[in-house]
């Protein structure tokens, strides 16, 4: 017996599958939105939708890294992108022993495939300390030289923020208008964002509602901002919630 032979081993289940002719189970015909699974080979098949725990992450992530990374790459890059932009975020802080854990690695295979990641500018360590190294992570289309793109909101570009001193009045927008008294429509956005933040007193507010403008003066559509700030929303219950468990 050959030594390929030898070695051959198919998946499981799938030797009992004859090739058919092309057409279509039920479950593939759904409309995308029906929310209804249909029975197939003793499993119900169809619509899902997850509702709560979840990561907003781009198609590509999962469709064009695979055209540069190798298995293990793959799989280290999905784990940094659920702790970065999974949390709403270009960036994440990891340590060593979180990542051997999540991708079962070795520290020295480890190193390897996040040195490749690296070097294929998926990722790069900022800053590393007690906790761990602070990566900046990259979609794919940033590590190919390509634009974002308008459908990632990003954050406004801007200096450190400066803590304000407790009970500062903060200081009245140009033109001497206050960012609370804006539009209804952003004056909405602003206190949606200062819930999500876990707070709802005047600086609080104003500090959202300048935000909220500086947001839509970048051409950002209200729609796209009350998107981000409902996930921030269900990102600080969910830490909220794992902070009531311990």
């Amino acid at each position: 017996m050959a030594r390929s032979a030898a070695y051959y081993r198919g998946v499981r289940g799938s030797a009992a599958l004859a090739t058919r002719a092309i057409a279509p189970v039920a479950a593939e015909a759904l409309e995308p939105g029906e929310l209804r699974r249909v029975p197939f080979e003793g499993e119900l098949l169809g619509a899902v939708r997850v509702r709560a725990s979840y990561a907003a992450l781009p198609l590509e992530a999962f469709d064009r890294a695979c055209e540069a990374l190798e298995a293990e790459e793959q799989a280290a890059y999905l784990q940094l992108l659920r702790l970065a932009w999974g949390e709403g975020r270009n960036f994440c802080r990891a340590g060593k022993r979180d990542l051997m854990a999540r991708l079962r690695l070795s520290e020295r295979r480890l190193l390897r495939v996040l040195d490749a990641l690296v070097a294929r500018g998926f990722a790069r360590p900022l800053h590393r300390d007690n906790r761990g190294t602070l990566w900046r992570v990259y979609l794919p289309r940033e590590a190919f030289g390509e634009k974002v793109g308008d459908d990632v909101l990003l954050g406004r570009a801007g200096p450190a923020p400066v803590r304000a001193a407790p009970h500062a009045r903060s200081a009245p927008e140009r033109g001497g208008q206050d960012p609370a008294t804006a539009t209804p429509g952003a004056l909405a956005l602003a206190r949606a964002l200062a819930r999500a933040r876990g707070g709802d007193g005047p600086e609080v507010l104003a500090a959202a509602a300048r935000e909220v403008r500086a947001l839509l003066d970048e051409g950002q559509t209200p729609a796209r901002i009350a998107a981000s700030i409902e996930a921030l929303r269900r990102r600080t219950a969910r830490f909220a919630r794992a902070e009531g468990a311990t």
